[in-house]
């Protein structure tokens, strides 16, 4: 799957002004649109080149604005040979004609004259076809909103009828075509017009079902595998949110189901768990030995980083010794609490360095018991003297009873 090679067009519509009748606006395609737009754009999932060549959104635009822009995006572009696979999605409200095709309504879509002021499926269809691009993807997220008597068929119907009169079954050379649809027989697709932030469910398991990816071990999730996928997010909103969420239902144009859609977010080989693992507790000789390992590996750039965060948290710890700097060691300790080496080294100079001044603090302690014994020593001479020469007089047994006081008040007097 290459992005660079790969063309996605979004078309959304949010408002109906010129319906009629009622309002039938649709909030939610809004966060679809920024929902998809932003996981197309994500290296994780598909990496999609943010320029005009390879993404297009068209939101809220009449039915003529949407029919041109697409077409000179595909069956009219002078780029096609730049690209071999085409992503088309389009969210809003589906009317099924009198005629058994499918129309999409846009900005300017008036429900009495859907069939002049909205979008013929099979017109477009045929200019994405037109782009002759080797995969064709295209997602719908619609409503068959207006159930009545026009549509005598059911959805199903419907959807074969809107499709290009090409043959289903191609040669393994030709190209193929994969349509998703948001609903499948005599079903409508749904929304919680209470919740505007949140995408339409079909859309909102599509990008739960692009997250989750598949099993471990491929690189990319391929159409089958998603749908699969798809239909379990279904079944699960079902359950949590509407139990009247119609089943996703696709049609394919030639063996298309292998085709690659995305990248796969569990893809996990060998590499990646070693390299999770040397993450863990990164050293000089652990990269090296990964590196004797993995002599190609794509985590070149990853490993110039983490070797040079490695010479730089040593010669930190380094300087840290060498000044005996207290500071130093704790901004050491926060800055590489990822390389466990490195903060054990610094939590250990500074255990160093507590266990000193606490030396200090004792020598400290000592000194002063010291000092105020050695302050004390002359007037207890003084008295000692005086009780020698005079004997022990009223005046001398004083001065020795309040020195023998002050004695006690001694640290260390028992």
């Amino acid at each position: 799957m290459d992005p660079q090679k790969t063309k996605v067009i979004l078309v959304g519509n949010v408002n109906f002004p010129k319906w009629g009748g009622e309002i039938k606006d649709i909030p939610n395609v809004g966060q679809n649109m920024e929902s998809l737009k932003k996981i197309f754009f994500d290296e994780n999932y598909f990496g999609i080149p943010n320029d005009k060549a390879h993404f297009i959104e068209i939101k809220d635009e009449s039915s003529q604005e949407v029919l041109l822009r697409v077409k000179h995006e595909t069956k009219s572009s002078t780029q096609k040979e730049d690209f071999e696979k085409l992503i088309f999605y389009y969210s809003g409200h589906g009317i099924p004609g009198e005629d058994g095709k499918l129309f999409f309504a846009t900005r300017d879509t008036i429900r009495s004259d859907y069939e002049i002021t909205s979008v013929d499926s099979r017109r477009l269809f045929s200019y994405l076809k037109g782009f002759k691009a080797k995969q064709l993807i295209v997602i719908l997220d619609c409503c068959y909103a207006a159930q009545t008597k026009e549509n005598m068929g059911d959805a199903d119907t419907l959807i074969e009828n809107s499709l290009p009169k090409d043959k289903l079954d191609l040669e393994p050379d030709e190209n193929g075509a994969y349509y998703l649809f948001a609903s499948g027989k005599d079903n409508v697709a749904k929304f919680n017009p209470l919740e505007p932030g949140k995408p339409t469910y079909f859309t909102e398991a599509l990008l739960s079902s692009i997250e989750k990816g598949t099993e471990p071990g491929k690189d990319f999730v391929t159409m089958g595998e998603l749908f699969k996928q798809l239909r379990e997010e279904i079944n699960k909103l079902k359950k949590s949110a509407n139990p009247d969420i119609p089943d996703p239902r696709p049609v394919l144009e030639g063996d298309v189901n292998g085709i690659y859609f995305c990248r796969n977010t569990k893809f996990e080989t060998k590499e990646d768990k070693d390299w999770a693992e040397l993450l863990k507790d990164p050293t000089f000789e652990g990269l090296e030995n990964f590196q004797t390992e993995y002599l190609a590996t794509r985590y070149e750039v990853e490993i110039n980083a983490l070797q040079g965060k490695l010479i730089e948290g040593w010669d930190e710890i380094k300087k840290a010794n060498e000044k005996n700097d207290k500071s130093a060691a704790l901004k050491i300790k926060s800055t590489f609490r990822d390389i466990p080496i490195i903060y054990n080294e610094a939590d250990k100079l500074l255990k160093q360095m507590v266990a000193k001044y606490k030396e200090f603090e004792k020598e400290a302690r000592a000194g002063t018991a010291v000092r105020d014994t050695t302050e004390a020593s002359p007037r207890l001479q003084q008295a000692t003297n005086s009780a020698n020469a005079n004997g022990p007089d009223k005046s001398s047994l004083q001065d020795s009873s309040s020195l023998r006081e002050e004695i006690n008040k001694l640290p260390g007097t028992p």
